[in-house]
Order: C-alpha cells, then sequence, then structure tokens
C-alpha cells in the first residue's frame, strides 16, 4: 500500500501469496519451476535453489491449469475454463493453438508432438494438430482428466481423477487404452522418475505412490500438501509437488520431511469475519481459513464435509458462521463439526451480514438484490434493481447499507437513499464509530463514509486489489472448475479494521 491518512497505522496479518492456485508445474529449458497460477490466472518462475519467483505471463490467459515444453523448449498452456491451448513465442504473446476443448488440463509433450485431455466426466485424450487440423482422438471416457506423462514404454500415461484410475494409451498405431492401476484416492498426476518409476499424487491425501513398473514394488510418500495438484521432478532428480488449495510449493527427499519452498497461503482473501472466539475467518474458496499473523493461513473443518466448497461472504449471526458460496448457496453452523445449507439457487451470492432479528441478509450479485434469509430459511427480496449488489452491511443504529458496484455507490437499502456515488468499484463494506467503510477495488483504497451527510475521506490507497473478472468453463454451469470472481471485504475487529486485497 502506498499511503495511510493521518492517525492510521497498518500491518500485515498474511502475508501476500506469491502463487494463488499453484496446479501445473514443469521445469523449464532455463532450469526453472514454471508454475501455472489457476486463481491468479498467471504463470510464474520458480527458482528452486533461491525460492526466488517471476511472474512471466499473464492476460490474455484467464486460469491456466497446466503446461508444458516440447523438444525445442517451447511452452504450451491449457486456459481450462474457455477451452484454449496456447503457445509460448519468444516475443511473450500467447497466440492460441486449439480451441474448443472442454476444460483442457493435462497437457503433455513428446518431441515436438503435443497432448492434451479434458477435466470433465466423460472427457477425451487429444493429440493437438499443430497445423491447424483438428484434433486426433486417443482415448476417450475419461473421468476428469489431469497431468500426464509419456513413460519409458512410449506410452501417454494419464489419471482418472474421478474414478481413482491410472491408463496408458500408445500414440503411435491404433490407440488401445490400458488399465495400468485402480483403486486411487483421486490421483491428479501422473509422472515418472529418473528410475523410470511411475509416480501418481493423490488430490486427496496429498499422498505421493512410487511404482516400479518392473518388479511391482511400491512407496509411499506423504507429501503434507492440501489439495495436491502436480509433480515435477528435475534434472538432478529432485522432486517438487504444488498445491493447488493452498499454493505454495514444496520439495520431496528421501529420507526427511517435505522443505517449504514457497510459503502457502489464501486464494483471495474474500469475505472476513472475527468468530466468537476472538479468531480471524476468511472464506477462501476452496476452506475456511484462520488467518495466523506471521503465519500460514490454519484450515478450518474438511473442505466438501464439514465446511462448503467456493466460499465468498461470510459473517456470524446466531452464535453460527454465516457462509455464501460461488454455487448459489447459504450455509450456516460450525465448520469444525458441519454445516447446513440455508438457502440454494442464488445467483452470484456475495456478502453476508446478521440482520438483527436472528435473520441475515444477504447480497445477491448476479441478481441484483438484496436478500433476507429468517431463523425458518425463508428467503425474502428487501431490494432489487441494484447494479451488481457486493456487500452488506448494518451500522449501530441498525440501518442497512449496500454497495453497488455496477452504479459505483453505497446505497441505504431502507430507503434507497444515496449514501455515496463516484466511487470506483465498490465492494467490501463495514461499520465502525459513526462512519460506513468501502473498499474500492478498482482504485485500489479503503474509503470511509459518513452516513449524516454522505461525507468522504480516503483511509489507505495503493491496496493490490485485483478486478479480473470470474471464468466458469463452457457448458459447466456454476462448475468449481473457473477461477472465482475477487471479492474485497472489509470486516471490523475491536477498535480495528480488517481489509482483504
Amino acid at each position: 500500500m502506498r499511503g495511510l491518512s493521518p492517525g492510521w497505522r497498518a500491518e500485515h496479518v498474511v502475508a501476500a501469496n506469491p502463487l494463488r492456485g499453484s496446479n501445473g508445474i514443469a521445469f523449464g529449458p532455463d532450469g526453472l519451476l514454471y508454475v501455472a497460477q489457476f486463481t491468479g490466472g498467471r504463470i510464474s518462475t520458480l527458482d528452486v535453489d533461491t525460492g526466488e519467483t517471476a511472474v512471466v505471463a499473464d492476460a490474455p490467459l484467464t486460469a491456466p491449469d497446466d503446461l508444458a515444453f516440447d523438444a525445442d523448449g517451447t511452452m504450451y498452456v491449457v486456459d481450462l475454463p474457455p477451452g484454449l491451448v496456447r503457445r509460448r513465442d519468444p516475443d511473450g504473446s500467447l497466440p492460441v493453438v486449439a480451441d474448443g476443448i472442454a476444460a483442457p488440463d493435462g497437457i503433455a509433450c513428446v518431441g515436438r508432438r503435443l497432448f492434451v485431455n479434458e477435466l470433465v466426466p466423460d472427457g477425451r485424450l487429444l493429440e493437438i494438430e499443430l497445423d491447424g487440423g483438428p484434433p486426433r482422438v486417443l482415448a476417450g471416457g475419461l473421468v476428469m482428466g489431469n497431468a500426464m506423462q509419456a513413460g519409458p514404454d512410449g506410452q501417454l500415461y494419464y489419471p482418472h481423477l474421478g474414478g481413482g484410475e491410472v491408463w496408458r494409451v500408445a500414440i503411435d498405431g491404433p490407440p488401445r487404452p490400458e488399465l495400468v492401476l485402480d483403486g486411487l484416492d483421486r490421483p491428479v498426476a501422473v509422472r515418472f522418475d529418473r528410475d523410470r518409476a511411475l509416480l501418481v499424487l493423490s488430490n486427496a491425501t496429498g499422498e505421493l505412490l512410487r511404482l516400479d513398473l518392473d518388479t511391482g514394488a511400491r512407496t509411499v510418500v506423504e507429501t503434507g500438501v492440501g489439495g495436491a495438484d502436480n509433480v515435477a521432478v528435475g534434472a538432478d532428480g529432485r522432486l517438487f509437488v504444488s498445491g493447488a488449495f493452498r499454493g505454495g510449493i514444496v520439495e520431496l527427499a528421501h529420507g526427511h520431511a517435505p522443505r517449504s519452498l514457497v510459503p502457502e497461503g489464501l486464494h483471495g482473501p474474500f469475505g472476513i469475519t472475527v468468530d466468537g472466539r476472538g479468531r480471524t475467518v476468511v472464506a477462501d474458496e476452496f476452506a475456511l481459513r484462520v488467518a495466523v499473523p506471521g503465519g500460514a493461513p490454519a484450515q478450518l473443518g474438511a473442505l466438501g464435509a464439514t465446511t462448503p466448497l467456493g466460499a465468498r461472504g461470510i459473517a456470524i449471526a446466531g452464535g453460527e458462521l454465516q457462509v455464501t458460496t460461488r454455487l448459489g448457496e447459504l450455509h450456516a453452523g460450525d465448520p469444525e463439526r458441519g454445516m447446513r445449507r440455508r438457502a440454494a439457487g442464488l445467483r452470484e451470492p456475495g456478502g453476508v451480514v446478521a440482520a438483527g432479528d436472528g435473520g441475515v441478509l444477504v447480497a445477491e450479485t448476479g441478481a441484483g438484490r438484496v436478500l433476507h434469509v429468517d431463523t425458518a430459511d425463508t428467503v425474502t427480496v428487501l431490494a432489487d434493481g441494484l447494479d451488481r449488489p457486493v456487500d452488506v452491511v448494518r451500522d449501530a443504529s441498525g440501518a442497512c447499507y449496500v454497495s453497488e458496484s455496477g452504479h459505483g455507490r453505497v446505497v441505504r437499502v431502507d430507503d434507497g437513499a444515496v449514501l455515496a456515488d463516484g466511487l470506483d468499484g465498490p465492494e467490501g463494506l463495514a461499520a465502525l464509530d459513526g462512519w460506513v467503510y468501502c473498499v474500492e477495488a478498482r482504485a485500489g483504497r479503503l474509503t470511509r463514509i459518513r452516513p449524516s451527510d454522505g461525507h468522504t475521506a480516503t483511509v489507505v490507497t495503493g491496496l493490490a486489489t485485483a478486478v479480473l473478472p470470474g471464468h466458469v468453463a463452457p457448458g459447466s454451469g456454476d462448475s468449481p472448475a473457473g477461477r472465482p470472481v475477487p471479492f474485497h471485504a472489509v470486516a471490523v475487529d475491536g477498535a480495528s479494521l480488517l481489509v482483504g486485497a
């Protein structure tokens, strides 16, 4: 951040995450590890000896999921939501070499040939014709394809992430897919080490299985990576594992605990609240997390079991956490014991706040409404006709305000009065000491507004807020296989404010 108004001071509670969604990883011809940041919308390099990272590609990428290098050192990238495969040219441009692919995910190069598979329930494994012709289908029926590699036998080995299997198929001659392994727990990446052994990474457990295909000998290594996504093998045989759910890169060395090269961090952060135990709880897409000052955020509950996927807005009401999700739901409960669904079918729900009557208020961004959900989970509309309402807040007097990102203003819900306009991407709202605070995402600043007369003042500038649109894979509806829309929240913690950027 660049500037603070007099009387204010700021400090980082959680450090910035250099790798937001570290999915596909591969070593380039320069010896650097290249990392596809799915939720960050960019590609970075990592020097595995120094830990230094640098961004080398971003727009027009939306959510790159995997990458590979051919024999000439050319990098190819799958951009999953729009269904594209891109090539990175020496001038840094990213022309499209294939399109119309359903959620392209795994990618592999064999010599100068390029292969891609699809992260869908009935996916295909394709050879991409680099001259622009239609792709050649090597296999169908993939149950969520993912990271793959050619084996020492010249066949292409690939996982069925949703089917718990590893298959292989010859890339020359008539393709005849053959089952190699089954009974696995969400195999997400298939690789080979320098000793020609098969490596299979589990997204569910973070375990790395090593299988000697000649003898059948197996060993399992605990990587400690939550939401593990990919493996890369260095020229010297060192192993590196990426984590999609929390970011970060770890190195695996025989006989040693995993070593963190890039620490885990937050994807968003999105909604922020302080719970009844004084903890700062963050809605962070793949999990609910507790901010640990000076350390890595800790996960609350089990994703998909006790906590919902796609967490967006978060608040405390009725002694419970209330969480909106990117999949159009409102959940409530204890994330360590289990949460129940209170509402579904909402269109891009965002911020949520206690209503004061035991219910909650929800900003329904996609429908342009503010909703009230009562203690019986009945949903009613308090306000509509809004232009992309992002967050909602109540002040000490009980007055309710909503941020309208589309119109660039903050409006009082009770009577429709405009509290402030001309704002640059207003999103998160909080009320403290007679002021309403608003994060202006496009401007990267925090502004406060006095409700009595609409007077505004800048609190801080230079916030690292992102305004990238979300992207969802074509034909997937509200699939989680898309990059979430940023939501920059502000919350009250005693006499202080917590700001997500």
